[in-house]
């Protein structure tokens, strides 16, 4: 301090007035601009960014979630836009006291139905499944459910549909039937593809849809990202799960499964936590898009009509992009395909009757 004091006092009184307002002004600087973040965060980013809870109390928290008429059949109802917040349980949460729960600002809930081992072949019911939705339901909570699914072919993704709905037909089903898929090349699914497992997904979630029901489909991340063929469920909601503070997911999802460490008053054990990007309308006017739907780029092909060969293994796609899990199947060398459209980075092709991209590298023109 002393060294401090020497300083100004050999400086003359106009220095030192202006190094006093140099640290005001600099300051004042670093207040405004801390400020202006503040508020844009505050009022520019709120549908990008999500404030993620872990621990929920009476009261915690507070979400705008429109109550529509109760009914089983999702399908006479539209999916619109909106943040809500929810828990998922199975057998291994005990009993729950779902009315506290509900206290908590918690809206939904995700009720383990069902699941198949990952050894052997016997389908069961989670033992807390009647008792959890009777509990939700009388709550006032929404109520899903999800079936832990490892079916190795489509005969048997069937059988778990027709267990699915054997056990919810008796139940108020207010939010999606989902598949829960997690398990890759491992017990009873060992060397079962993926593009097969894909192909099950499809079988249960379409079976559940003839009646009436509203799917989802639930994975991590990385099988997503690398392993499912996500092109291919194009049209259903998807129930991410990965466990982080911000997901760098880049693909299309309606429901983020955020933590397994989630403690919420009712429920004595941790807890999935949820964030839900939709609700339910009973009028279309209601509807309120989503403004994080991800789209494919928008590239200006040359329209040609000629036929094609594959020069080596490529993988086929929604949209002329592999920046977003869009992956429709993948072709051996040699197979023979349709171009309607041809760009520098991607060609457009018929694929099973549908129109799908491929790298424009991977393709050569067919000898006549």
């Amino acid at each position: 301090m002393e060294k401090i004091f020497e300083f100004l006092k050999n400086l003359n009184f106009r220095k030192t007035l202006a190094i006093i307002g140099f640290v005001i002004l600099f300051s004042m600087v670093g207040f405004l601009t801390i400020s202006l973040v503040k508020y844009y965060y505050d009022h520019f980013k709120k549908d990008d960014e999500v404030k993620l809870y872990y621990e929920f109390g009476p009261n915690t928290i507070s979400y705008d979630y429109d109550e529509v008429a109760e009914t089983s059949d999702l399908k006479e109802q539209f999916i619109s836009y909106g943040i809500s917040y929810g828990v998922d349980v199975s057998e291994w949460q005990g009993i729950i006291d779902w009315e506290k729960v509900k206290r908590t600002g918690i809206s939904f809930a995700m009720i383990r139905c069902g699941f198949r081992e990952i050894s052997g072949n016997e389908i069961k019911e989670d033992d807390k499944f009647r008792i959890n939705i009777e509990g939700a339901t009388k709550a006032g909570l929404k109520v899903g459910v999800y079936f832990y699914g490892t079916a190795k072919n489509e005969k048997e993704a069937q059988e778990e549909a027709e267990f699915t709905i054997d056990l919810i037909k008796d139940y108020n089903i207010t939010y999606p039937v989902v598949y829960d898929t997690e398990s890759f090349n491992m017990g009873r699914l060992k060397n079962v593809s993926n593009s097969s497992l894909t192909d099950n997904i499809l079988t249960f979630t379409e079976t559940i849809g003839l009646y009436g029901y509203e799917t989802m489909v639930y994975s991590y991340h990385n099988a997503f990202t690398y392993m499912l063929d996500t092109g291919k469920l194009d049209g259903k909601l998807i129930w991410l799960a990965h466990y982080t503070d911000r997901t760098n997911y880049k693909g299309n999802y309606n429901m983020w499964q955020y933590t397994s460490e989630g403690k919420v008053d009712g429920i004595k054990t941790k807890v999935d936590l949820n964030v839900s990007y939709f609700t339910y309308v009973d009028d279309e006017a209601k509807i309120v898009p989503n403004p994080r739907y991800v789209k494919a780029p928008t590239l200006n092909f040359k329209e040609v009509q000629e036929t094609v060969k594959t020069k080596k293994e490529t993988a086929i796609r929604t949209g002329p992009t592999d920046e977003i899990p869009n992956r429709l199947g993948t072709l051996k060398r040699g197979e023979t395909l349709t171009r309607t459209g041809i760009h520098e980075t991607y060609s457009r092709i018929i694929y099973n009757g549908r129109e799908a991209y491929c790298k424009t590298e991977d393709l050569k023109v067919s000898d006549p």
